[in-house]
């Protein structure tokens, strides 16, 4: 995961599996992602399931991820890598922070680099909630593909319905991209970078 403002803010997972799927946990075995060396995090899941994986933050970065791996012989081979994604700006979204019952909603972005894909949240307070209690459920999400420029718009006539009032949006600009890994690697191997804008409306007074 990449900030999406700054991709020297950045979380990297790396996990190994072997040609059965299960998880690698081998304290000798080390990742190296642009040149920074991680060492296994060995963690236990529920039912004792293995969760176990190499975890970075903040990897210096210029171009691109490049992500290898050293042996307990300290050879180094190569796994894979991935673009960095370019640096965005939120100020190139315009929304406002909260909604007007009364009115349609809209919201605009421009000049956005990498962002394919917009998520649509709607949550909604249920009329029939008790006076001492709210309660809430979600519309079914809406997934959007959109391009560096564009609006979203929603009718004041889809606030409300039999059952419920509209109560907050969530927006989640975002984008995962694939990169290349070593053709040498199990079949399904794969290294991927995402990143995500998230922006919240709220209507409730």
């Amino acid at each position: 995961m990449q900030n999406p403002e700054n991709k020297q803010a950045n979380s990297i997972v790396v996990i190994l599996r072997d040609n059965k799927g299960r998880r690698i946990s081998n304290d000798s075995v080390s990742i190296i992602v642009n040149g920074v060396e991680a060492s296994i995090s060995q963690r236990q899941g529920l039912y004792y399931t293995n969760e176990s994986g190499y975890i970075l933050a903040d990897v210096p970065v210029s171009a691109t991820y490049k992500v290898d791996l050293k042996l307990p012989d300290q050879k180094i081979y190569s796994l894979g890598s991935v673009a960095a994604l370019a640096e965005e700006s939120a100020d190139n979204i315009t929304c406002d922070e909260a909604g007007d019952i009364n009115k349609d909603f809209m919201m605009s972005w421009k000049g956005l680099k990498n962002m394919d894909e917009l998520s649509v949240s709607i949550s909604e307070l249920r009329k029939n909630s008790p006076a001492n209690e709210k309660n809430y459920n979600y519309r079914p999400q809406q997934i959007i593909k959109i391009g560096s420029s564009g609006t979203y718009t929603l009718s004041k006539a889809l606030y409300e319905n039999d059952t419920a009032v509209i109560s907050g949006i969530e927006f989640d600009f975002r984008i995962s991209k694939d990169g290349a890994v070593n053709p040498e690697l199990l079949p399904g191997s794969k290294i991927s970078i995402k990143t995500l804008i998230e922006k919240n409306v709220n209507f409730e007074e």
